[in-house]
């Protein structure tokens, strides 16, 4: 079966209104249900299901449960003029992110770089849903994460030893859709070979190792993740830890699995890293964008290789994916749709689909 006979297609803001009215019977407000309902859906729109609204029940159920907070105090540890350190006090990632992002750019209003470390959160979904934040002000906008634990492999290790901690820079242009790099420090994200096993598929040998710490192409045996670009990868991720663990007072992933201490609980959270770098503090802002629009119109005009089409920058597939998906609605898998009907019929929720 193909994966076109394994999706049907829903449309973007019935996507949106049902899931932010999920959030909201679990206890989450109008307000911040309906900011983290369009985050989600954002990234369905452009193609990014594994932290999209595919994970959404974990994140009600983890708010049904009590291990997440549906309406968190997020607190200012310490207020600098380009900085700032947050306690997200087990909120929700996309939300205590929004907040966070939102300070850091308020803060590059006046200091032209802007900076918020967060700690004490959980996951936040995809880096970029951050990072973009900050396009709409004129500037570049960053975002990093690390997690409660370790799913990939230090570069020459066969054994979990380092968070797969994604990363996301968004760089504004002018005419040109803007760069929007959001990347996994692994050869891939772990959702992406959740998406291969739920399609049935196999994942090219180089991705990952199972138990024995053999390649393996088969998703369900998947013990570890591989560094992307071997060393290179793994220590990005090695970097990415330290920004959002230690430098906030907080742990790094693998100090959180293997040897936590007695650190409480809001050093083994989940912890967050946001910039944003405001332009006209370093350059004007039209000739910037302008610099942009002819770097991405002379990098298209790259000659492909064999096996390739066309030269494409990053985000620019994603951008194109939007445009389509808000007109013709966006395929997703029949099980991801009949998980998200179930707990909509567990809370009272109607779907259209």
């Amino acid at each position: 079966m193909n994966r076109h006979e394994q999706e049907i297609n829903v449309n973007a803001d019935d996507l949106q209104s049902v899931c932010s009215q999920l959030y909201q019977k679990a206890g989450v407000t109008q307000k911040d249900a309906d900011t983290i309902a369009e985050m989600q859906v954002l990234m369905d729109l452009r193609g990014v299901h594994s932290h999209a609204t595919r994970p959404l029940p974990g994140y009600v159920r983890g708010v049904m449960n009590g291990s997440v907070n549906p309406t968190p105090n997020i607190k200012v540890l310490a207020d600098n003029p380009a900085s700032a350190l947050l306690d997200g006090d087990r909120g929700l990632g996309h939300l205590v992110g929004f907040h966070a992002m939102n300070m850091a750019i308020e803060k590059a209003k006046a200091a032209s770089i802007g900076i918020a470390v967060v700690r004490n959160s959980s996951h936040f979904g995809a880096a970029s849903s951050h990072s973009m934040r900050a396009l709409e002000h004129d500037m570049i906008g960053f975002a990093t994460t690390n997690g409660p634990g370790v799913n990939t492999a230090v570069f020459g290790a066969m054994t979990p030893s380092i968070g797969n901690n994604a990363l996301s820079y968004a760089i504004p242009a002018g005419e040109e859709p803007s760069i929007v790099l959001d990347m996994a420090c692994g050869t891939v994200a772990a959702g992406r070979i959740g998406t291969a096993r739920i399609y049935e598929e196999k994942i090219p040998i180089g991705w990952a190792l199972d138990a024995n710490g053999e390649d393996t192409d088969d998703p369900s045996k998947v013990s570890v993740i591989l560094p992307a670009a071997g060393p290179k990868g793994s220590a990005l991720a090695i970097v990415m830890d330290i920004l959002c663990g230690p430098l906030g007072g907080g742990l790094t992933g693998i100090v959180k699995q293997f040897n936590p201490g007695d650190a409480p609980a809001e050093k083994h959270a989940t912890a967050h890293f946001f910039m944003a770098i405001n332009i006209v503090g370093f350059t004007p802002v039209d000739a910037f964008k302008a610099e942009i629009d002819s770097q991405i119109r002379l990098t298209r005009q790259a000659k492909p290789r064999k096996g390739f089409d066309r030269v494409t920058l990053p985000g620019e597939i994603e951008w194109e994916l939007t445009q389509k998906r808000r007109v013709d609605g966006i395929p997703l898998h029949k099980s991801q749709l009949e998980n998200l009907k179930n707990l909509a019929d567990e809370l009272g929720v109607q779907v259209p689909w």
